[in-house]
């Protein structure tokens, strides 16, 4: 027998991050997903190629996350 907890099943989902060069879409996943605190924009360095990250999300909710270089 499974308990509750046990038989939640884990949801998955893909986000894609695009847009233009600069947009902030690095940032705004380092914020969202890191707790990174935005003081100093400079910090964070272009994104050259795509960067994969699969992220735990508010309990049950698997990110794939795809942030794709400007």
């Amino acid at each position: 027998m499974l308990s509750s907890g046990s038989a939640r099943r884990q949801k998955q989902r893909k986000v894609l991050l695009m847009g233009k060069s600069g947009a902030g879409k690095s940032s705004m996943r380092s914020i969202v997903f890191s707790n990174y605190v935005a003081k100093d924009v400079r910090r964070l360095g272009a994104t050259i190629d795509v960067e994969h990250s699969n992220i735990r999300f508010m309990g049950n909710l698997m990110l794939n996350l795809w942030d794709c270089g400007g």
